[in-house]
């Protein structure tokens, strides 16, 4: 739960670094999790046949080695380092931005590579590394990707808490609760036109909407609150969100119930690789929780001192006519009143 704003602002920054320090153990925890119930995600196996071989081809397997090894490596060691420096939020959140960079855009690279071409291989060990590509980029990859726009919902609501008489919340909202439905939609989409049926349709179609909660709460989001009220509505928001996520999942375990195939195959599903998919899902969303709310802070903070040194002088004027130009341009004029003779 983040900490909420009370009458002693000088209290905050401690309460907000204790919150920091939950997630990140959390994250860290849940990596942990991940990597132990689910393996490394990809097997490495070299075999040159007997023969030496180039200096380039080691330079490539090598590359690659470090390239499926390293992002996931450097993420955790950053990632521990942050929390163990909780006490000092600035450079926390130096690290932490660093462990996120790592752990989710740090393996895009090697996924991008043509790595059978490059490497020449013949077409059974292309097609082995082609699997393996796929597999880290299903296991690894598309956790942490679609935990992104989740954990920057979040974010708005633990701002929320933070800070609950602004405006900023509501606007993260807007912004990036649709792109998370889009997002999610688009898989259900291409599901929809290949094969439709009708509890798995509509189970992954609530669980996709589970993201417009915070987008029907963002006029209140959008409106300065108490912090009593800003708790109450983040915790209904939370609810809420997990009363719809509930409804798709039991829709989909009773979809999965009505065919004996699909039992069959859920049957040769390993529970730790469930496990370890959701385990890796929650670290990224907990890590990029905590990077998204450090990035709004920052960024309200750098706007407030902006504001003070542009007070009163002429940019500040300047800036105030381009703004006030470019909002009425785009605000929905309001209709006219009616005159007292009409």
């Amino acid at each position: 739960m983040p900490p909420a704003a009370d009458d002693r602002p000088d209290d905050l920054p401690r309460a907000y670094a204790a919150w920091r320090r939950r997630m990140l153990w959390g994250a860290v925890a849940a990596a942990a999790v991940g990597v132990a119930t689910h393996g490394a995600a990809v097997n490495f196996h070299v075999d040159f046949g007997g023969e030496r071989p180039s200096p380039w081809l080691v330079l490539g397997v090598a590359a690659l080695a470090v390239g499926y090894l390293g992002p996931g490596l450097a993420a955790g060691g950053l990632a521990v380092a942050a929390a163990g420096t909780w006490r000092r939020p600035g450079r926390s959140s130096r690290l932490a931005r660093a462990a996120w960079v790592a752990g989710v855009l740090g393996p895009v690279p090697v996924l991008l590579l043509p790595v059978s071409m490059l490497l020449g291989l013949d077409p059974p060990d292309a097609l082995r590394t082609s699997a393996s590509q796929v597999r880290y980029l299903l296991t690894v990859t598309a956790p942490s990707l679609f935990a992104l726009l989740p954990g920057a919902v979040a974010a708005a609501l633990v701002l929320k808490r933070l800070l609950p008489e602004s405006r900023a919340p509501g606007q993260v909202a807007v912004l990036a609760a649709p792109a998370c439905v889009a997002a999610y939609l688009l898989p259900l989409g291409v599901l929809a036109q290949v094969s439709f049926h009708s509890g798995l349709y509509f189970g992954l179609l609530a669980l996709a909407c589970a993201p417009v909660v915070p987008l029907l709460a963002a006029r209140r989001l959008h409106h300065p609150l108490t912090p009593a009220e800003a708790g109450r509505l983040v915790r209904g928001v939370g609810r809420a969100q997990l009363a719809v996520a509930a409804v798709g999942a039991g829709l989909l375990a009773g979809w999965a119930g009505e065919h004996p195939l699909l039992r069959e195959l859920i049957g040769h599903v390993s529970p730790s690789a469930v496990v370890g998919f959701a385990a890796r899902a929650l670290s990224s969303k907990w890590l990029t929780t905590v990077v998204v709310t450090d990035l709004l802070l920052v960024m309200l903070y750098q706007g407030r001192v902006a504001a003070r040194e542009l007070a009163e002088s002429r940019a500040e004027e300047a800036l105030a006519r381009r703004v006030d130009a470019l909002g009425e341009s785009l605000r929905t004029p309001a209709p006219p009143r009616p005159t007292a003779g009409a």
